[in-house]
């Protein structure tokens, strides 16, 4: 390669480094930055920030969120969870504050009472979203199946986000779990996000009544996944990566999660079904349903999408995976998106819920 043609390839890199670099700058300022400065000059007429204000308000969510990564303890973990959830009311507040601006150009508004106003409905937001990601809600999905494995159940946990949330959620989920007296408990991914979680933290899962199994989501690829791999099947959790295993009248798959959800096809193909067995595939995005239908798997469990967590934060992930929450059928294979039973950043759910599902199998 020439120098000229190097030098070329390196300018073009630069290019695009500075304008993803300038992109996601804007979008922070825009989404989370703006909102708050605009809503405190409201409620002070002739407030203008100075450097100390401006530095807290742009950069001590970052360094509270980045703490617990660099030193993980009891007190950074609070302290990530209350960054993380500021910032999500950060972007609700822009879809309010994006409202009042329109409104107010076609006719201006008292700046403080707009203030007052905007400043109580992002608290009865925050308070509704912060208490609603709290609740556990149990949803039972009937699917029709062969006399085999009809009046068996089936619960699925996904996305928990053990790290970003309290080991403790671990305890309520356990006890909610083992009070639907399931024949097999599913966990399709994001059980953690952060390195480092230990075995006594997990314990809770060494103690549900019936055989766990758990294939990996995308957290779990980007942490200590070999230290996750190794924790679970010590609690007694069946990890399946790219593998199946048959028990009972089940033929249990589960599929590493993949950026590309062309690579699900290709695993899937290395995997023999047994044709005495109902085949249930756990793959943490719902994007590989198709894959999964082309095989024939009677049953896939996804999550990955949350429901879209937070409003209107929904609407962008629809546009991602428009099977965002709930049951689908291709010909005779069903996918089962659920929406989380966690929660991942901010400690709030608006316009969706924490769910425990129970896969009631009935005679087709």
């Amino acid at each position: 390669m020439s120098e000229v043609a190097a030098r070329s390839i390196n300018r073009r890199r630069v290019q695009r480094y500075a304008v993803r670099t300038l992109v996601v700058a804007a979008l922070y300022f825009a989404l989370l930055v703006y909102p708050v400065v605009r809503l405190i000059g409201l409620l002070i007429p002739g407030w203008q920030p100075g450097t100390l204000e401006l530095l807290a308000i742009i950069v001590l969510p970052i360094v509270m969120r980045v703490s617990y990564e660099r030193f993980p303890n009891g007190i950074t973990r609070t302290l990530a969870a209350v960054s993380l959830t500021w910032l999500g009311l950060c972007f609700q507040l822009f879809a309010i504050m994006f409202c009042f601006e329109i409104a107010n150009l076609l006719l201006p508004i008292p700046p403080q009472a707009a203030g007052i106003a905007i400043s109580a409905a992002i608290a009865t937001l925050g308070l509704v979203g912060f208490v609603n990601a709290q609740l556990l809600y149990v949803r039972t999905v009937q699917v029709p199946a062969p006399e085999t494995v009809a009046g068996k159940t089936l619960v699925q946990i996904s996305d928990v986000h053990i790290g970003s949330r309290n080991a403790k959620l671990l305890h309520r989920i356990l006890a909610r779990v083992n009070a639907e007296n399931p024949d097999y408990v599913l966990i399709t991914g994001d059980l953690i996000d952060f390195a480092g979680i230990s075995r006594i933290e997990l314990e809770p899962l060494s103690r549900f009544d019936a055989p766990a199994y758990f294939a990996i989501g995308n957290h779990e690829r980007y942490v200590d996944l070999a230290a996750i791999d190794e924790r679970m099947r010590a609690l007694g959790v069946r990890v399946l990566r790219d593998e199946s295993h048959l028990d009972g009248p089940f033929q249990f798959i589960g599929v590493d999660d993949v950026d590309n959800c062309d690579e699900v096809a290709e695993r899937l193909a290395r995997i023999p079904l047994s044709r005495d067995h109902y085949p249930v595939l756990l793959y943490h995005r719902p994007d590989g349903f198709e894959a999964a239908a082309d095989r024939g798997i009677a049953l896939t469990l996804a999550g990955h999408t949350h429901a879209g967590q937070i409003i209107p934060f929904n609407l962008i992930v629809k546009r991602v995976f428009p099977r965002i929450r709930g049951l689908y059928e291709i010909g005779d294979s069903r996918l089962y998106v659920s929406p989380g039973t966690g929660t991942w950043g901010p400690i709030l759910r608006l316009g969706s819920r924490s769910e425990i599902t129970r896969i009631e199998f009935v005679a087709a």
